[in-house]
């Protein structure tokens, strides 16, 4: 969870806070309430949330993927907010 780097990704043209491995949570992940979480998504909107303090993991990985830029599409986060969702139910 130790930050490697702070700044704008030249790819994703974002802020970003990396790990090693994973971006970590803050800014750039607002769906997570807590502070130790990290993050990594793929082309096409693959994504993976790691929250150490809910004890939570959640991966999302699509069998179509849809052409909606580098930043993928938004079908991963629906699936982590209703994650969210149920630890709160």
């Amino acid at each position: 969870m130790e930050e490697q780097y702070q700044g704008v990704d030249r790819c994703l043209g974002m802020p970003m806070r990396y790990g090693m491995g994973y971006g970590r949570g803050g800014n750039e992940l607002p769906i997570s309430p807590n502070p130790r979480t990290c993050f990594w998504g793929g082309w096409g909107g693959s994504l993976v949330v790691v929250d150490l303090d809910a004890r939570m993991t959640v991966s999302y990985v699509m069998n179509q993927m849809l052409d909606e830029g580098t930043r993928g599409d938004y079908r991963a986060i629906g699936i982590v907010l209703a994650a969210y969702d149920g630890l709160a139910a």
